[in-house]
């Protein structure tokens, strides 16, 4: 089973082969993605919690793995994204709890 790191990977490497593919929609989906996540009155990791919350409540594994890297590298802690998780919970049901494991479970992998 590949750890949370080799995911990453892999979700990268799709990424950017969907990019080499097709760079005038995943550059500007990119500059949307820049845009939506950089500093303001809400931090970039408390986007990037936000982004996991919503992952798990769309039930999308490689959304969970990506977002919950960037909210780490921004310096969000496991107790925030505890907390946020329990957001996804809330509005997921039992599907939102499966993926909300998931999530947290990633986050614990990641370096």
């Amino acid at each position: 089973m590949a750890d949370a790191k080799e995911k990453l990977d892999g979700v990268n490497a799709r990424l950017l082969n969907l990019f080499e593919a097709e760079k005038q929609t995943m550059m500007a989906f990119n500059g949307l993605a820049t845009a939506a996540t950089r500093a303001g009155k809400i931090s970039p990791a408390m986007k990037e919690l936000t982004a996991v919350a919503i992952a798990v409540a769309k039930g999308c594994e490689d959304c969970i793995i990506y977002h919950a890297a960037a909210a780490k590298k921004h310096g969000a802690t496991r107790d925030e994204l505890a907390e946020m998780l329990a957001v996804s919970v809330e509005m997921a049901g039992g599907p939102g709890a499966v993926y909300a494991a998931k999530a947290l479970e990633t986050f614990d992998q990641l370096p």
